[in-house]
């Protein structure tokens, strides 16, 4: 496998196309990369295998019988699970309405037919790696977020036992635990019983 593919050697791509022909050919272009593959010959067929494997890609025929490619794809996007795949059309028509209408449906790319071995191998590395990455990011952020949320839980929770122990044994019992604290709290303690002693507290900043 050539060495651009090596760190998506494990990458899934479901191939959907009603005709026998074009699915040989992408096929064997596609395994030579040494890409696991799964095939479709039409719509339904393709939103359950798209359901049951999650695959990494769907390379999507346009023109198929009873669904076509935009409804599969559109299908494709209403699950909160398969929304994520990216989709790239590849068909024989190549009007620009045809085009703007994959992306409409959700599509990330379109290849038209007869199509170059260079270019869809180009665009599916670059889908892929995109995905990958998006895979990543999205990981990353929920990680992110459960540490946020951890964080918020343990300061509320160290808040609560703060003000439980100064209920309990009000403000100078609850300073008393530390010495640092304490120091401060019986030189202001000291100051008081002389009132007509000014006292400003400075932090290492230098405001008060």
């Amino acid at each position: 496998m050539p060495e651009k593919n090596a760190a998506l050697k494990d990458a899934r791509i479901l191939l959907v196309d009603d005709n026998a022909a074009n699915l040989d050919v992408l096929c064997t272009l596609l395994e030579a990369e040494g890409y696991d593959l799964a095939l479709a010959p039409d719509g339904p067929l393709a939103l359950k295998i798209a359901s049951r494997t999650r695959p990494d890609l769907i390379l999507l025929d346009v023109v198929m019988p009873g669904m076509d490619g935009y409804d599969v794809c559109r299908q494709l996007k209403t699950d909160p699970d398969l929304r994520p795949i990216p989709v790239l059309f590849i068909s024989a028509r190549d009007r620009l309405e045809d085009v703007v209408s994959g992306f409409r449906a959700g599509g990330v790319d379109y290849v038209t037919k007869p199509f170059r071995d260079e270019e869809v191998l180009a665009r599916v590395e670059t889908h892929l790696r995109l995905e990958r990455q998006n895979r990543e990011l999205t990981a990353k952020n929920r990680a992110l977020e459960e540490e946020i949320a951890r964080r918020e839980k343990l300061e509320n929770r160290l808040s609560m036992i703060a003000q439980r122990e100064t209920e309990r044994w009000g403000l100078e019992g609850f300073v008393g635990r530390s010495a640092t604290v304490r120091r401060i709290f019986d030189d202001v303690q000291l100051l008081r019983e002389n009132p007509s002693t000014s006292v400003l507290i400075q932090g290492e900043s230098g405001t008060g």
